[in-house]
C-alpha cells in the first residue's frame, strides 16, 4: 500500500514537473514529502531510502509520460490558453513565495536578489529572443550532438529549478526554448534525446541538492527573494500578446482560475 501511495505521489510531481509556471517543489511540500526527498537524494542516504525513491520515480516518469502529448499538443494549438494559464500559475504563488522569502525578520539589503534575479529575466528577453519561442525537434536541426549537449545543459539546470519550492524547472526549460523539443522527444519516444536530458537532469539533482541545501540554510531569505525576482520575470518572458477572440476569452479564464488554484495551493503548503 505505502508503495502505491508514493506511486501516486511521483506521479503527482512529475505531473506538475511538466508543467511549466507549477513547481514540483511546491508540489512535494502539498504532499508533506519534501523534507523526505531532500533527506533520500544525498550520497551517504540514498541507498537506505530506495524504497521509496524507486516507486516516487516511477510515477514522476508516468506523470511526465501522460502529459506529454496534451501539453505538445495545446502549445501547438492553444499557446496563448496555455501561456496565460502559465501565467496565471506563477502569479497566484507569488504572496506566499514573499512569505517564505520576508520570513521572522526582514533584511532589506535582500532586495538587491530580487533585482538581481529579476534582471536576469529582463536581460533573456534582449540577450535570447528564442527563450519565448520553443523549438520543435526539426526547428533545431534535427538530432545532433550539439542539440544533444544543449538538452543536458537545461536539463541539469531545470532540475535545480525543479528541487526549489515556488520555482519550476519546466518553466526554465521554457526559457531556453527547449521545453517544446524535450516534451516533444518524450511524447515520441525519442529515447537518445531523453537520455540526453535525463542525464543533464541527473547531475543538475547530485550538484544542486548540495548547493540548495547550504543556501537554504545558511541564507534563505537572499536564495527565495532571488527566487522571486527569477519568477516576476518569467511572466515578462512567457507573456504570449493578448487578442480578444474565442481563445482570448478562454485564456482569460484559464488565468483567473489557474492563479486561485496556485494561490491556495501555496498557501495551503506553507
Amino acid at each position: 500500500m505505502e508503495y502505491i501511495k508514493t506511486l501516486i505521489h511521483g506521479m503527482l510531481l512529475g505531473i506538475a514537473n511538466a508543467i511549466p509556471g507549477v513547481s514540483g517543489g511546491t508540489m512535494a511540500v502539498v504532499l508533506n514529502i519534501y523534507d523526505k526527498i531532500m533527506y533520500a537524494l544525498s550520497l551517504k542516504n540514498i541507498k537506505g531510502n530506495l524504497k521509496f525513491l524507486i516507486p516516487l520515480g516511477i510515477g514522476a516518469v508516468l506523470g511526465v509520460f501522460l502529459l506529454s502529448n496534451v501539453i505538445v499538443s495545446a502549445m501547438e494549438n492553444y499557446p496563448m490558453v496555455l501561456n496565460f494559464c502559465f501565467i496565471g500559475l506563477v502569479l497566484g504563488s507569488l504572496p506566499a513565495i514573499y512569505r517564505r522569502a520576508k520570513g521572522d525578520e526582514m533584511h532589506n539589503r535582500n532586495w538587491i536578489f530580487f533585482v538581481l534575479g529579476l534582471g536576469v529575466m529582463i536581460l533573456l528577453t534582449f540577450v535570447s529572443p528564442d527563450a519565448t519561442t520553443n523549438k520543435t525537434i526539426a526547428e533545431f536541426g534535427g538530432e545532433s550532438i550539439g542539440l544533444c549537449a544543449w538538452f543536458f545543459f537545461t536539463g541539469a539546470i531545470g532540475c535545480v529549478a525543479m528541487i526549489l519550492p515556488g520555482l519550476s524547472g519546466s518553466l526554465v526549460l521554457l526559457l531556453f526554448g527547449t521545453y517544446g523539443a524535450i516534451m516533444e522527444s518524450i511524447a515520441t519516444f525519442n529515447f537518445i534525446l531523453i537520455g540526453a536530458a535525463g542525464l543533464g537532469i541527473l547531475t543538475g539533482g547530485i550538484v544542486g541538492i548540495k548547493v540548495i541545501k547550504k543556501m537554504l540554510r545558511f541564507h534563505p531569505q537572499a536564495l527565495y527573494f532571488a527566487i522571486l525576482g527569477l519568477m516576476v520575470g518569467s511572466m515578462i518572458i512567457i507573456w504570449p500578446g493578448f487578442a480578444m477572440n474565442t481563445q482570448g476569452i478562454i485564456a482569460l479564464a484559464g488565468f483567473v482560475g489557474f492563479t486561485l488554484i496556485a494561490y491556495f495551493m501555496s498557501r495551503d503548503s506553507e
